[in-house]
């Protein structure tokens, strides 16, 4: 593996997790090779480090160091972007989380996509993420994509990409990022914790992914999401009705539920948008699930929020 630059010239520069490498690696060699494509789309789960990622492969290309593998943090061109005010590199994301990405910004974003760059290499725009971006934004944005600018690339991030329209997704290479490995996790948990017991029961609260369990383990997140499980635990057993169940969370700081999904088996994922004024659920779910989802929505606090995911492992629905 190529060693990393210095920390002490990285301070403000991303670097991708220790999970990633396998994929910077093929990034890098698409680099060598001259290979790279006009837009990038990485997915996966939230609190995996697809930001990061992002942000880190923009840096590399915008860094004019030879032979490196990574922003090397000493150049003219990662100094600009030390300072944070690099003339080619754009990032967009809300003003503020759960607005949307409105139509001016993202014109903005291509006009400078389409200039040529001031330091005379690479153009780069992330948008993260990118399905936070309206229609008329995202028709906008589809101009760029297909009118590609010579060494000009947009990176969208996206926890569900569903949600992007279907011809920005066609127009872009897309990178589907899993969960980590375990044991890459837990030793990079573990690093920053110094407990690796500790680490390896949060990163299984956190369902596998590492940066929500050093959210939990950085905050009092932890304690509420254990409240949370003990709460639908009881549901599940029938201690407590739906309402009451969802009443009980509305006490609490609970947007952790926006977290709370399930991998151990078929994900039955609930979807409640209020947005589109829809309600489903798969065919075989248990029909206290629907209640409490129904009566978390009505009083939760998160309510105003667009989509609440809670995984079917609390409530025991087999699968059939």
């Amino acid at each position: 593996m190529p060693s990393l630059p210095s920390s002490e010239t990285t301070a403000s520069l991303s670097l991708p997790y220790p999970w990633h490498q396998e994929l910077w690696d093929s990034f890098n060699q698409n680099i060598e090779q001259g290979r790279m494509a006009h837009a990038l789309m990485l997915t996966g789960p939230q609190g995996i480090g697809k930001e990061r990622l992002a942000l880190a492969l923009a840096q590399r290309l915008l860094c004019t160091a030879e032979m490196s593998k990574y922003a090397c943090g000493s150049c003219k061109s990662c100094q600009l972007l030390l300072a944070g005010n690099h003339p080619d590199l754009s990032i967009l994301e809300p003003e503020e989380e759960g607005k949307r990405i409105l139509i001016d910004p993202v014109r903005k974003l291509c006009m400078l996509l389409s200039k040529t760059a001031q330091q005379g290499g690479w153009k780069l725009a992330v948008i993260m993420p990118a399905e936070s971006m309206n229609i008329s934004a995202s028709n906008a944005l589809l101009k760029s994509l297909e009118e590609p600018q010579g060494k000009a690339l947009l990176i969208l991030v996206s926890h569900r990409p569903g949600m992007v329209s279907a011809t920005i997704r066609s127009r872009c290479q897309k990178y589907n990022l899993p969960l980590p490995d375990r044991e890459i996790a837990t030793q990079w948990l573990a690093e920053i914790t110094g407990n690796r017991q500790e680490s390896e029961a949060t990163l299984d609260l956190a369902t596998g992914r590492p940066l929500l369990a050093l959210e939990y383990l950085q905050s009092d997140s932890l304690e509420t999401r254990r409240q949370f499980e003990a709460i639908v635990d009881k549901l599940r057993l029938g201690e407590l009705s739906a309402l009451d169940a969802a009443q009980q969370c509305q006490k609490q700081n609970s947007d952790l539920m926006l977290w709370t999904t399930c991998t151990d088996w078929p994900l039955a994922s609930y979807k409640i948008s209020q947005m589109q004024g829809c309600l489903s659920f798969p065919t075989n779910c248990a029909a206290p699930v629907a209640g409490f989802c129904l009566a978390l929505t009505l009083t939760h606090s998160c309510f105003g929020k667009s989509y609440l995911w809670i995984g079917c492992r609390y409530f025991a629905v087999e699968p059939k």
